[in-house]
């Protein structure tokens, strides 16, 4: 009788990661494996590697910072929300500051010939596996009844569509469907499953499709804004890098005299009526030009035709198509089509005059391609050699450099430039809250004006007046996206192919997260001030998971910096019946009518 020997199990297979020279001391790298997510880090003398998402809201913590804490040891700060996970003692580390129960899982890596590796057998672990139940099907959700052909197209109010998808909310809850058009479209207003789709990106959820439809002469359909699965992992750093804190301090002085400008702007009104949120639309402009291009265009002291008015005419002209039961535009153009793609145009040739100077630059300065001030030179020098085969597929093409370009002039500019018009808004509304800010600003900075960037973090108040005006009026009221493959979680089943639109304010109006929920509570937001419980989980004005908005500490710095100036400066006053001030929504929403004058505040 033979017996034969068991064989043996195969070693588990080593998985390269990155190569040890690309990872630098004290800086984090994101890697992607086969759909895994993972932070590494040269930390203590010692490579680590952590799940990449954060558990709290799905952030890719590669987009974080490393920082000491009073030990001196290394912690991972999520950009978030500053969740903060120790990254250094022991084995078992990733350990949430605060709270012992919420810990990063940590893959053990290897070198092997200068690569940093990891078993397949721990990657495999971290893979989300299929998130159960089938319950509510599409086709078993409430919505309103849909006529042939138009859908519930006739029944939307086309100058702010999202309030008829939160009124449909309110009647249908927070589980819906809706079509408009040929469009079927699930409505979100529950802040579990909202998170749950958010975190799914970019693999299993991406932007409408619709978008490209849309598109005015195929603008901007190459960007980080529309870019997918490899283009967006291949971007998405390179624009992280831009407008990280490192270069928004390096920038700080610059965005004082931009706002300088505007303080000169507001000084020579004399009182009388200002149009706020185009005022804030130049400043922002000249913001992002300065910043993102090392161009100072000046707006806000130039008259005539200037490039931000040609900017206006793109995202209402977008939003109205999204709107249109058949994409007329493909066969014939109205005069607004004709006037948008003009615009374009336009915007487009001061785009290249934009990238021209910067390669001017560039050749001009050789160590900038070691070390580039701003994100136009970071992209030019990602630009691909067409003759090399090794550099394919990893570097940007032309077109994704204007592309990108053309993103941050658009993004820039309406939404920034509308959360602060809607800040302003609730200070004219509230003359209290105007008090109580200036207050503290003047308590804090002792009359003068801000200097560091340091001094940004020193005044909660001004958080708690931002962060209350987004949940009210959040600019991006209304989040579209669309399933690349199967999809369940709880309380939903979507089929591959499936819209979803998600409604942020919907979900921050919920007494459950926000006590007084419909009142304007800035203390809400200060840590001990007793108001009650908020829900972070329901506050995404600059959406959540893997693409939370690159733009947002930018954004939030230049609203500080505007609202320091004006509090310090002026007593603003409404010009109109408030109530009379409409939200309108071309693409980002913004507060139709509003009118303020500037009084100096020494009078």
């Amino acid at each position: 009788m033979s017996v034969s020997s068991a064989a043996k199990p195969e070693a588990p297979r080593l998985i390269p990661l990155a190569n040890v020279a690309d990872l630098n001391l004290d800086a984090l790298m994101g890697v992607n494996v086969d759909g895994v997510e993972l932070v590494l880090m040269n930390t203590g003398n010692q490579i680590r590697a952590f799940e990449g998402r954060c558990p709290h809201m799905g952030t890719l913590l590669a987009e974080g910072e490393l920082e000491k804490d009073i030990s001196g040891k290394d912690q991972l700060v999520c950009r978030a929300h500053q969740w903060r996970f120790d990254c250094e003692t022991g084995y078992a580390t990733g350990k949430k500051k605060g709270d012992k129960d919420i810990c990063l899982v940590s893959v053990a890596v290897q070198i092997s010939d200068g690569q940093i590796t990891a078993f397949e057998t721990d990657l495999a672990k971290l893979r989300g596996a299929d998130s159960g139940s089938l319950a509510n099907p599409v086709q078993h959700l409430p919505g309103p009844r849909p006529w042939p052909v138009v859908g519930s197209l006739l029944s939307i109010n086309r100058r702010a569509f999202h309030l008829t998808l939160e009124s449909w909310a309110e009647q249908y809850g927070p589980l819906y469907k809706c079509r408009l058009g040929r469009l079927e479209m699930v409505v979100v207003s529950d802040a579990t499953i909202a998170n749950a789709l958010l975190k799914a990106r970019p693999d299993t959820f991406r932007r409408s499709s619709q978008l490209e439809t849309a598109s005015i002469s195929g603008m901007n359909t190459q960007g980080i804004f529309m870019a997918e699965g490899d283009r967006w992992r291949k971007q998405r750093p390179v624009i992280m890098q831009s407008l990280d804190t490192r270069h928004l301090q390096q920038f700080f002085p610059l965005l004082v005299t931009v706002t300088e400008r505007l303080c000169r702007r507001w000084s020579g009104t004399g009182g009388k009526s200002v149009d706020v949120q185009s005022d804030l639309m130049r400043f922002t402009v000249d913001v992002t030009t300065s910043l993102a291009f090392g161009q100072d265009t000046n707006t806000l002291e130039s008259e005539g035709d200037i490039i931000q008015e040609h900017l206006d005419k793109i995202f209402p002209t977008v939003q109205r198509r999204l709107l249109t039961p058949f994409p007329y535009w493909h066969y014939f153009r109205l005069p607004a089509d004709r006037d948008a793609e003009k615009s374009v145009q336009i915007v487009y040739q001061a785009v290249k005059e934009f990238v021209a100077q910067a390669k001017k630059t560039l050749d001009e300065n050789l160590q900038l391609r070691e070390n580039p001030q701003n994100l136009l030179q970071s992209l030019l020098v990602a630009v691909s050699d067409e003759h090399s085969e090794s550099g394919k597929g990893k570097y940007f093409s032309e077109r994704e450099v204007t592309d990108n370009v053309m993103t941050m002039l658009l993004a820039g500019e309406d939404t920034t430039a509308n959360s602060l018009a809607w800040v302003i808004y609730f200070l004219v509304k509230h003359p209290d809250i105007q008090d109580q800010l200036r207050t503290e600003i003047d308590m804090v900075l002792v009359g003068k004006p801000l200097s560091t960037f340091a001094q940004v973090k020193t005044i909660p108040y001004l958080d708690g007046v931002i962060h209350e005006s987004m949940r009210l009026k959040p600019v991006a009221p209304l989040n579209v996206i669309e399933a690349n493959v199967d999809f369940s979680t709880e309380g939903l089943s979507l089929k591959k192919g499936a819209y979803v639109g998600i409604l942020t304010r919907a979900m921050a109006m919920k007494e459950t997260d926000f006590a007084d929920a419909a009142s304007f509570r800035p203390e809400r937001w200060l840590t001990g001030a007793g108001v009650g419980q908020i829900n972070q989980r329901a506050f995404i004005p600059f959406g959540s998971g893997p693409r939370l908005c690159p733009g947002r500490s930018l954004a939030l710095l230049e609203m500080k910096l505007v609202l320091v100036m004006i509090m310090q400066n002026f007593i603003i006053s409404p010009c109109v019946d408030l109530d009379s001030v409409k939200e309108e929504f071309s693409f980002t929403m913004n507060p139709h009518g509003l009118k303020v004058s500037f009084h100096s505040a020494d009078n």
